[in-house]
This record gives C-alpha cells, sequence and structure tokens, in this order.
C-alpha cells in the first residue's frame, strides 16, 4: 500500500483530468459552457492533483522514498505479482499475445528502475529528480496494464462457463448474441477487451518512453535562466 499511494493519487487524478478533458472536446462548444455539466467536472477534477501534495510531489515521493522503502521489499513485491499476472495470461490462448506486451514493459520498467537506483546511489540525484513524473506515468501505465490483464484472466473463466452452459463455446455468433442479452457475459467481455485495448495502445509505448529517461539528458536543468525566450 505504501508504495501504491503516490500512484493512486497522482496518477488517478492525472487521468480523470484527461478523461474530462477530453469529455469537453465531445460536447464540442457546449462543452465550455455552464448549461452542460462537464465543464465543473474538469474543475473538480483538477484540485484532485493540488490536494495532500501536488502530483509533482507525490512522484518526488515515489521516486525519492517509496521505491527504496524496506530496502525495496515493497517493490519486488509488486513486481512479483505483476509477474504472476503475466505468468497466469500466458496460459490462457486469447490473453497470450498480451501477456508478452505486458512482461516487454515489465521488463523495460525494471530495467529503468535498476538504472535509477543506481544513479542514486552513485550520488546523482539530479536525473531521478528531473524524470519523476514521467517514471510514475510509466509506472502507473504498467500497473494499470497489470490490473486489467488479472481481470481479464478471471472474466475469460467466466466466459467460459458462460459460454459452455449456453453451448457457445465453438460460435462467435452465439457469443455475440450472449454479450448482447447476457449482463454478465458482457460485463465480462468488456473486462477482457480493455484489457486488450489497454495492451495494445498503452503498453508497447512504455519501452520507449523508458529508454528516454536513460538516456538522463539534463538540458531541461542545464538550460540559462537568460536563455527563456518571452515572446
Amino acid at each position: 500500500m505504501e508504495l501504491l499511494t503516490p500512484l493512486c493519487k497522482a496518477f488517478s487524478s492525472d487521468r480523470g483530468f484527461d478523461v474530462c478533458n477530453k469529455a469537453i472536446d465531445v460536447y464540442g462548444g457546449y462543452g465550455f459552457c455552464q448549461e452542460y455539466p462537464v465543464e465543473q467536472y474538469l474543475r473538480d477534477c483538477k484540485i484532485a492533483a493540488i490536494y495532500e501534495g501536488t502530483n509533482g510531489i507525490q512522484s518526488l515521493d515515489l521516486i525519492g522514498r517509496k521505491l527504496g522503502q524496506r530496502k525495496g521489499a515493497n517493490m519486488m513485491a509488486m513486481m512479483g505479482l505483476i509477474g504472476a499476472t503475466i505468468a497466469k495470461a500466458k496460459t490462457i490462448q486469447d490473453l497470450n499475445k498480451y501477456a508478452v506486451k505486458l512482461e516487454e514493459a515489465f521488463n523495460a520498467v525494471v530495467e529503468l528502475t535498476m538504472t535509477l537506483a543506481g544513479l542514486g546511489k552513485s550520488g546523482n540525484f539530479l536525473v531521478p529528480i528531473l524524470y519523476a513524473s514521467p517514471f510514475l506515468d510509466i509506472f502507473g501505465d504498467l500497473l494499470m496494464g497489470h490490473f486489467l490483464l488479472d481481470a481479464a484472466c478471471i472474466s475469460e473463466e467466466k466466459l467460459g462457463a458462460i459460454y459452455k452452459e449456453a453451448g457457445a463455446e465453438e460460435s462467435k455468433g452465439k457469443q455475440r448474441g450472449l454479450i448482447r442479452d447476457n449482463a454478465d457475459a458482457a460485463y465480462y467481455a468488456g473486462k477482457v477487451a480493455s484489457a486488450k485495448f489497454f495492451a495494445t495502445e498503452i503498453l508497447p509505448t512504455i519501452k520507449s518512453r523508458c529508454e528516454v529517461i536513460k538516456v538522463g539528458d539534463k538540458i531541461a536543468i542545464e538550460i540559462a535562466d537568460e536563455s527563456f525566450t518571452i515572446i
């Protein structure tokens, strides 16, 4: 729980703000007006990123304290859970390739975490501090992929039982009909679809984002104050 605290607070509130921001776009110009409640949702959601320590502070807490708590035992326990989800999903034919995507993202994050830890131990704190917020976003996406895939594993089992009872194990048409007419089937199918979408659209971006941080570029800190241009 200690490890997840900054992620629950910062990652969730940032993503919630993004969702509300997109919701305004869905409404078009009306989304900006008070006739519809979505503009209020956006403002209400923003305060969640500020309460109880701004999200930037939460990211510094994650990288500066939480990762190394209990000599890294919390982090290793979380990595163990993710590894177990990957192993479980690999045994399910419909989820195997998505488990591979989570595994690739997982390996990239583990490698990045070790790199940042090494920098910290050597006294080079600037890079971990500079990239604390991007690291939190990356770690949050990894955990989201893990939780979604874990839920998909359970849902695949539940769906299989529903299909078997209805004699729809070999018929995609019957399965689609069950999803349309059976609330439980629709719910479980939604869980599986969410995991597949996230694994396909979001998880592959983690590796490249990790590589950016590992470069350790410090230009954002090294630039002179006088070099900022005011337009």
